[in-house]
């Protein structure tokens, strides 16, 4: 009888205690005091649903430090600093032993909230440099001309990483705490969902087991997990962070602040792996197009032969392929290089990959240098514009100024090499720099153009003096980004060389013309059946 007493105190213990470890994280989501039932919560290892009451309950380890939940079709979050949407929520004590309770609100959106504009913006780098803040207003001025072009429909907005710049974090006094501050200050407009580039870890933490985990510490403090999703009409968008940041010391002075090289791999961890596979396993439309928000592409195109490979470690780009196989349409949308491109991965024929041109283009400093705001591969400085109706998606890129309005420069090549011929400035660029491109041997009357969002379903025409004549496409440097940047720089500073130029671009094309003379007209049809059409006068100068 006595030992029996003994196992039933055990068994009661033993269950008091895998009570205790269910609920170290609970709470209850609602909406104008009711319980929203369904929704998705995780600490970002294991994922849970409320219950009818809007309860939740997780047994965590408390490894990332937070809480978050998976907005729910149809509704809005409270947000902090009036843009950042409250979705997650800042562990307080890091014991998995001991309980906690969060609990979060959310409000009912109206019934059209199917139909919304979501835009999406890559590598912002704000570090209050190259007169930065100031030309960021051409941004918030986009912004607001989106806003009347949105009319009725709901504006959000997705930064794809990089939005900070480690290097200056110290220097410039202009870390994560001071980018939200400025974004507040400058009433910044829209729902701001981010994720989290290379140039925001912290380049203070020294390199080690748990480097990764640590420089993303002042992340998470700040603007949130570093991977979650979350539900917008009938989209489910996931945010993944696929840099592991190494920080490796590989000796040489560094700048205060900074102990290490600021190096890392492109990749995904098993940790964001086995926690996407339990988000995904909770949306039930697989037929709703999939939207995955990182940093780094996924997807690489080979400039050159245009074919498309994994761009992640460890056959990462190929393992998350293989996850998303059951939904129909899979969109990933990402930053980093500063260009425009479209990747179509052979294998996998439900995944598209959107590069998107940076915000900062070169770095803010072509706009600071020349006032052309312009990306490395001949882009304007800019954004990418998504409209969402129901499961139909339509997106375009955006510059500052003229929206979607243009998507074609074209170069009169007679005079873009005269003046490679005449002006000392392109022989001493060719003499520093010798992979350049030397325009001044092209034949005479050729035309080049840029279509900067190219996919390769859109249609292009082009006529020579009303006329129709052949075109093909090439892989080129921009001439302008040349003139824009190179030139201004040199101008400047009296010295060739810099990281940010020379870049072929995807996107260029290249005709012969019959005349010197005949104005020449780049008609374009994307992939929507949207029509651009630009025209020159020659001879159309070469100049800023």
């Amino acid at each position: 009888m006595r030992l029996r007493n003994i196992l039933l105190l055990c068994l009661v213990g033993l269950c008091c205690f895998m009570v205790v470890q269910a609920q170290n994280i609970t709470g209850r989501i609602t909406a104008n005091g009711k319980g929203v039932r369904n929704v998705v919560v995780s600490d970002g290892d294991e994922v849970v649903l409320t219950n009818a009451e809007g309860r939740y309950e997780l047994q965590s380890q408390k490894r990332n430090g937070y809480v978050f939940y998976s907005l729910p079709r149809g509704y809005q979050p409270t947000y902090k600093n009036g843009f950042l949407p409250r979705f997650w929520s800042a562990l307080k004590n890091a014991d998995a032993n001991v309980s906690e309770v969060h609990d979060f609100e959310l409000s009912r959106q109206r019934s059209s909230s199917d139909c919304y504009v979501m835009l999406f913006g890559a590598d912002v780098h704000l570090a209050r440099k190259n007169n930065d803040l100031k030309q960021f207003e051409g941004f918030l001025a986009a912004l607001e001309r989106e806003q009347t072009l949105a009319g009725k429909r709901t504006l959000h907005s997705i930064f794809l990483g990089d939005i900070s710049w480690d290097a200056y974090w110290t220097s410039q006094k202009f870390g994560l705490p001071q980018l939200v501050d400025f974004l507040q200050q400058s009433n910044y407009p829209l729902p701001l969902w981010t994720v989290m580039g290379n140039h925001d870890h912290d380049p203070s933490i020294p390199e080690g087991r748990e480097t990764d985990f640590l420089t993303s510490g002042e992340w998470r403090k700040v603007m949130g997990p570093n991977y979650y999703s979350f539900n917008l009409g009938r989209l489910h968008y996931v945010v993944l962070d696929d840099i592991v940041y190494l920080n490796e010391d590989k000796g040489g002075k560094y700048k205060k602040g900074i102990v290490g090289s600021r190096n890392y791999t492109a990749t995904l961890t098993d940790e964001q792996f086995k926690w996407l596979e339990k988000d995904l396993a909770m949306v039930k439309d697989k037929s709703a197009p999939l939207i995955i928000a990182v940093h780094i592409p996924v997807w690489r195109l080979n400039e050159t032969e245009l074919t498309v490979k994994g761009a992640l470690t460890d056959g990462g780009a190929e393992r998350l392929a293989e996850l998303v196989r059951d939904f129909k349409e899979v969109h990933i949308v990402s930053g980093h290089v500063h260009v425009n491109y479209t990747a179509h991965p052979t294998d996998y024929p439900n995944i598209t990959e959107h590069n998107i041109a940076a915000v900062c283009a070169t770095w803010w400093r072509s706009g600071n240098l020349s006032g052309e705001h312009i990306n490395k591969d001949g882009s304007p400085g800019g954004y990418s514009r998504w409209e969402v109706d129901g499961k139909r998606v339509k997106f375009s890129y955006c510059s500052f100024d003229k929206g979607d309005t243009e998507q074609v420069r074209i170069y009169d090549m007679n005079k873009v090499a005269e003046r490679y011929s005449t002006d000392s400035f392109f022989k001493g660029l060719l003499d520093s720099e010798p992979n350049r491109t030397d325009f001044s041997k092209v034949p005479a009357n050729t035309v080049m153009f840029n279509v900067y969002a190219y996919d390769k379903d859109w249609k292009i025409e082009v006529l020579e003096g009303g006329k129709p004549i052949s075109y093909e496409r090439v892989t080129e440097e921009d001439p302008f980004h040349t003139i824009a940047f190179s030139y201004a720089k040199f101008q400047r500073d009296g010295k060739f060389g810099d990281s940010g130029s020379g870049r072929k671009t995807y996107h260029m094309f290249k005709a012969q013309a019959k005349t010197a003379d005949q104005p020449i007209t780049v008609s374009v049809t994307d992939s929507f059946g949207r029509k651009y059409k630009h025209t020159i006068q020659r001879p159309h100068p070469y100049e800023i």
